[in-house]
């Protein structure tokens, strides 16, 4: 063999064995620079909807609602929630017994058991119930419960008992001011029942007990209830300013897993994120299952879409790690479906005794319901469905849906059928039964 040749077979085994790292170099060079060409646009993204003094602060949430609200303001409301929630704890069987007896309503002529417990809980919270009137136009931090903040469930179950314990006594005055002070807490749309006031008040709408002017003030409440397309944005804007740090640089720790290795995310995902929450954003009529089908579809556009950049192939601990933050759109989209339909089911209730007040007997159809300026585009569930409503004059029933629904699994229902749809937005098939 010649000595050139030799030569040159020397050279290509060379270039062969050299090549490999030469290409992994170069990707991983690439992989970098398109990490930071990456990085170096969430910021202005990020600008786009928020001031840079608020993207630098250290708890983003914290001072997006210092703008809105004053620290004397911040500081009443938390040591008030705190000492009705150190209360609540003493009283922690209470309320779970409260939330198993539905029963409260159903005759208020006769003593019901829990009538004793409600009267020593509330002879002990009076100092707090008292505070929370006396400075009741102190609060309505908008952000206060819906985004996560503050946790605290003291007030919200303070004056969900107070409004018990009123009607059980007939003595409404207490009990729409206990409604009027829930509503300035300012509690968004929530799945905690302990949050949620709107389905006992249109149980208690059924006893009879309210005036003409009183339900007109409990519809005027339900009304001035937080707009749900204004809510949905809050809630996106909430969810973006909490995940500014990983928004920023990437990483996320799993305390509650007791995991202090931080999972990096390449820009490219982060910056998917911000652009799938961009086109959540703009998701209208809130509260309505078109509005649930629109999200559903772009969820299911956005799982069939994946990540392809370069900086994906520098992401710990995986390539294809996944990092959904906040809670998914379509389970918002349902609770708020949920929330809308409360509303009109207790403006239909309203509107069915205040014509009991004003003719004397129940309307035979909703259709009536005209006649005390109650639209029957008022009364119908989620799927666009007059409520179920029977009549005979001297007594009524009005469900919060169409038809009764359950399913095999028992009120966990999935969309597709009807029966499934209203389980699956509504939890429960709810019958008020009017006397």
């Amino acid at each position: 063999m010649s000595a050139s040749r030799k030569t040159f077979r020397d050279r290509t085994m060379i270039a062969v064995a050299i090549a490999p790292p030469i290409a992994l170099l170069l990707f991983c060079v690439s992989a970098a620079a398109t990490w930071q060409a990456g990085a170096a646009k969430v910021r202005p993204v990020l600008e786009q909807s928020f001031p840079p003094e608020l993207i630098d602060s250290l708890v983003t949430q914290a001072a997006d609602d210092a703008d809105r609200v004053s620290t004397e303001h911040t500081k009443l409301s938390r040591e008030l929630a705190s000492a009705a929630e150190a209360l609540n704890d003493q009283y922690h069987l209470l309320f779970d017994v409260l939330e198993e007896h539905d029963d409260l309503f159903e005759n208020l002529d006769e003593e019901h058991p829990l009538d004793t417990y409600l009267d020593d809980y509330l002879a002990e919270a009076a100092p707090l119930l008292n505070l929370t009137k006396q400075y009741a136009n102190e609060f309505g931090n908008p952000n206060s419960y819906s985004s996560g903040l503050i946790s605290f469930r003291g007030l919200p179950e303070l004056l969900r008992t107070e409004f018990r314990d009123a009607v059980r006594d007939k003595q409404t005055d207490r009990a729409i001011e206990a409604f009027r002070l829930f509503q300035g807490l300012g509690i968004g749309p929530t799945g905690q029942v302990s949050l949620d006031l709107l389905p006992l008040v249109t149980q208690s709408i059924a006893t009879g007990i309210w005036s003409e002017s009183e339900l007109n003030e409990i519809v005027q409440l339900v009304k001035a209830s937080p707009d749900l397309n204004q809510t949905w944005q809050d809630s996106i804007r909430s969810t973006t300013l909490a995940q500014v740090p990983w928004l920023l640089r990437g990483e996320v720790v799993q305390r509650w897993r007791r995991d202090p290795t931080p999972k990096t995310f390449a820009p490219s995902l982060r910056l998917q994120w911000l652009q799938r929450n961009e086109a959540f954003s703009r998701v209208g009529g809130i509260g309505t299952f078109d509005a649930i089908k629109r999200v559903m579809k772009l969820q299911e556009t956005f799982r069939r879409e994946s990540g392809s950049g370069l900086d994906l192939a520098l992401q710990i601990p995986a390539y294809n790690q996944s990092y959904s933050p906040g809670q998914s759109k379509d389970y918002l989209a349902t609770l708020y479906t949920k929330v809308a339909n409360e509303r009109r089911h207790a403006r239909t209730a309203a509107a069915v005794a205040k014509y009991k007040l004003k003719f004397g007997q129940y309307p035979m159809t909703l259709d009536d319901l005209i006649k005390v300026n109650l639209p029957a585009s008022a009364t119908l569930d989620p799927l666009g469905v007059p409520f179920h409503f029977s009549s005979d004059g001297e007594t009524c029933e009005l469900g919060n849906a169409a038809i009764w629904f359950t399913d095999s699994r028992g009120y966990s229902g999935t969309f597709g059928t009807r029966d499934g749809t209203l389980s699956a937005i509504l939890k429960q098939f709810v019958v008020l039964k009017f006397r």
